[in-house]
């Protein structure tokens, strides 16, 4: 594999030890850089660095030696060239206070990978982590990029998307090899709202694969979706140029794959269980669940008429037969 950050190796934080996480991890450390992976269980961070590996989240994945897993970023981030945050949205807050607490490096640049919204405030990640850290130097990483396939070393593209291009060059330059490729964007505010909006739209596309209604009414789904989150850009003052890996290369990703935790979540949905009662027999949480109450929020304070989103809102927040969601569905992508 050819390492282009050989040259150039950073000391590099990762705030989270998930599936993504650890991937993010593994990717940087290929890569010759020194890395630290924050978990929050002592039984992850003494797997992976007794045995290299992260079996409840990257099952039969060796780890890369230059990765150190540790429960604690306060002293590593006075010095870190770069801290990736990959935790899920509901923790973002938590951390981003952690990181105004411990004073990082001047020369830090930041990496938002989380998607979601902020769950107090509604405010995009991003718009959140400068409120809170005062900082500006961060940029958001998003795009059609499934963990295990990352870990495997399957070719995947991604977005860096930051109005600071500086950073993004720093950024990309230590996430890219023979297989993995970063491409820059202008407008990290785009790139969260593709992220976000994806997830909802991913349910609709589970919802359609569930009743059967075929390649029509899927396809109908995604453009629909599309239109909504550039009408939503457009309100929240963001790019609606979609054209890259941030925007439909991810809503292609989750809306066609049913290795997509928000597809499935749609398919089970279709079959007339609740959102509740799905939780309660996958022992998951779905992005998606809340990003449909916070836009439905969103768009009822900026006066927008999203119908996919809020339909499918509508879906998750009652019980309804198979029929009736057929019905729900249909009108919204026809609307």
């Amino acid at each position: 594999m050819k390492i282009l950050s050989k040259k150039n190796p950073k000391k590099i934080i990762v705030i989270g030890a998930g599936s993504w996480g650890t991937a993010i991890a593994n990717l940087l450390a290929q890569n010759s850089n020194e890395v630290f992976l924050v978990a929050n269980r002592v039984e992850i961070i003494d797997e992976i660095n007794q045995n290299q590996s992260n079996q409840r989240f990257l099952p039969d994945v060796k780890l890369n030696k230059n990765i150190q897993a540790i429960a604690d970023f306060s002293t590593e981030i006075k010095t870190a060239d770069l801290v990736f945050i990959v935790t899920p949205s509901s923790s973002a807050t938590e951390i981003f206070q952690k990181i105004q607490e411990n004073k990082p490096a001047k020369k830090c640049g930041f990496v938002i990978c989380s998607k979601g919204f902020e769950h107090e405030t509604l405010l995009l990640l991003s718009d959140a982590f400068e409120k809170i850290t005062k900082l500006k130097n961060y940029a958001v990483l998003s795009g059609p990029n499934f963990a295990i396939e990352v870990a495997h070393q399957e070719p995947t593209v991604t977005t860096i998307a930051s109005r600071k291009k500086k950073l993004a060059k720093e950024v990309i330059e230590v996430l890219n090899n023979d297989n993995f490729q970063a491409h820059y964007f202008k407008d990290p505010r785009t790139a969260e709202i593709c992220g976000i909006v994806k997830n909802i739209i991913a349910i609709g596309c589970g919802i359609v694969e569930g009743l059967g209604l075929g390649v029509n009414a899927k396809s109908a789904v995604v453009m629909k979706g599309i239109s909504e989150i550039q009408l939503l850009c457009k309100k929240m003052k963001a790019s609606s140029e979609i054209n890259h890996a941030a925007g439909f290369g991810d809503i292609f990703l989750t809306c066609s794959s049913t290795k997509s935790r928000n597809n499935s979540l749609g398919v089970m949905l279709a079959q007339g269980k609740s959102y509740a009662q799905i939780v309660k027999e996958t022992k998951k949480t779905y992005e998606g669940e809340f990003s449909a109450e916070a836009v439905s929020q969103i768009a009822k304070k900026l006066k927008l008429q999203l119908d996919l989103c809020e339909e499918i809102h509508q879906i998750l927040t009652r019980k309804h037969t198979p029929n009736k969601i057929r019905s729900i569905i249909s009108k919204s992508i026809l609307s």
